[in-house]
């Protein structure tokens, strides 16, 4: 826990100073291109029976997966669902509440999105399970949404670099670091059941987007978050 809030102080240290700003990447769209590492992530997860498909690949082929969940797609009667994510090695992400366009929003808006969606999966857990990185709705970010997300604990806004439902496709534009995006729905399970195989066979390893960035490891705790409003200010 220690060493994230310090990679935290860093990332708002290094927010603050515009000059470092361009040299600066908090929002990241590959990993490291020298590691045979990439990340395949899942996005809005409205489809809980397409999440578990995701779920049983991962099971299948021995990989890890980023779920970047809509907080208002949670549903409490799916704790389940949400423990086989984790108890499958994988993780999950801040996909906002309402998968809105944080760029029209206030500061104090766009960290309620964030902050909303938290204490409804630790609800749905019933444990705090503290996201560390975030998607925004359809990849539109700016410096202020990083600042924003980086000051209530984010690590890193994600993107990503791939980009197809075609698996042909998908296995070309991949590369080392590789972010893929994917949704939980079955047009996209059916590309990945043929990915993913494909992937493995040409020497990647599929990994969290935390793995893939080298982050601290997600530290649960027993105190669930309630959101207070001073919280986002």
């Amino acid at each position: 826990m220690m060493k994230r809030w310090l990679c935290i102080l860093l990332l708002l240290l290094t927010l603050g100073n515009s000059a470092a700003m361009a040299d600066f990447d908090f929002t990241v769209r590959n990993g490291d291109r020298q590691k045979p590492q990439i990340a395949i992530t899942i996005d809005d997860c409205y489809d809980t029976d397409q999440v578990l498909a995701a779920v049983a690949l991962c099971k299948q082929y021995d990989i890890r997966m980023t779920f970047f969940v809509i907080g208002s797609a949670l549903k409490y009667a799916d704790t389940d669902v949400w423990q086989a994510v984790l108890d499958a090695g994988c993780e999950i992400g801040n996909h906002s509440w309402g998968h809105v366009n944080l760029t029209q929003l206030t500061t104090h808006q766009v960290k309620f999105q964030m902050l909303r969606t938290q204490q409804k999966l630790d609800e749905v857990l019933g444990y705090h399970y503290p996201m560390q990185v975030m998607r925004p709705p359809q990849g539109k970010g700016s410096n202020a949404i990083a600042r924003a997300v980086a000051e209530i604990g984010y690590l890193h806004v994600v993107r990503w670099d791939v980009s197809q439902t075609a698996a042909e496709q998908a296995l070309k534009d991949t590369q080392n670091g590789s972010i893929l995006l994917y949704h939980a729905r079955a047009k996209d399970i059916r590309c990945l059941t043929a990915l993913i195989p494909a992937l493995m066979e040409q020497g990647y390893e599929c990994v969290t987007v935390s793995e893939l960035l080298e982050l601290p490891a997600v530290a649960i705790s027993d105190e669930i978050y309630i959101y207070q409003r001073a919280d986002a200010n």
